[in-house]
């Protein structure tokens, strides 16, 4: 439990928490504490997950079992990982669309990265959502039909399904034209108010 003892005073620190803090947040004397973090002293498993949801770490990283802190670092891992095998497979004619696709979504999501814009990552992330969830209900639908898309009701559904996509897609698009000017309108006042600011002096 070593490694334990050594996360608790990390996580602890972080946070600025006392022992006496982390004694009232699972309801236990901060002797206890100072058990788990100095004697080898281990918790009982409530404790462990009360301590792991206050912190936002897995059990497994709080106990020193892993190294990955959170279950979306995990997961973000796992794609990564499962990403790269199947991407190294494929023919090098194909690995270059998708690594230009890569390029094109980096270059989309990267100066809102940085400048930490909100709404129109929400945008992006809603607009990614919905292609790839409608996309999945159009190949379910191709899927359920045994491919015969000549037959008229799968034709119909289909097409219905189309018309779907397209008019979320073009609201999103609406709402991110719009969010962009905003954020331009905004940019205006502010570089306004700088220059009447200087004037004034």
């Amino acid at each position: 439990m070593q490694k334990f003892s050594k996360r608790l005073i990390s996580l602890r620190k972080e946070q600025n928490l006392t022992q006496e803090h982390v004694a009232k947040i699972i309801n236990k004397k901060r002797s206890t504490v100072s058990g788990y973090e100095t004697e080898g002293k281990e918790p009982d498993l409530e404790t462990v997950c009360i301590l792991a949801g206050h912190f936002g770490v897995t059990t497994d990283y709080l106990l020193g079992y892993s190294d990955v802190r959170t279950h979306t670092d995990s997961v973000f891992y796992n794609d990564t990982v499962n990403f790269e095998r199947h991407f190294n497979s494929m023919p090098a004619n194909l690995r270059f669309i998708v690594s230009k696709c890569f390029d094109s979504f980096y270059l989309l999501l990267g100066r809102d990265m940085q400048l930490a814009h909100p709404k129109r990552l929400e945008i992006y992330q809603e607009l990614l959502s919905t292609l790839q969830s409608l996309r999945a209900e159009i190949r379910k639908g191709i899927e359920a039909f045994g491919g015969n898309i000549t037959n008229p009701v799968a034709l119909s559904d289909l097409m219905a399904m189309q018309n779907q996509l397209k008019n979320e897609v073009s609201a999103l698009l609406d709402k991110l034209m719009q969010t962009d000017m905003e954020i331009a309108f905004n940019l205006k006042e502010d570089i306004e108010d700088e220059l009447s600011k200087k004037s004034a002096m």
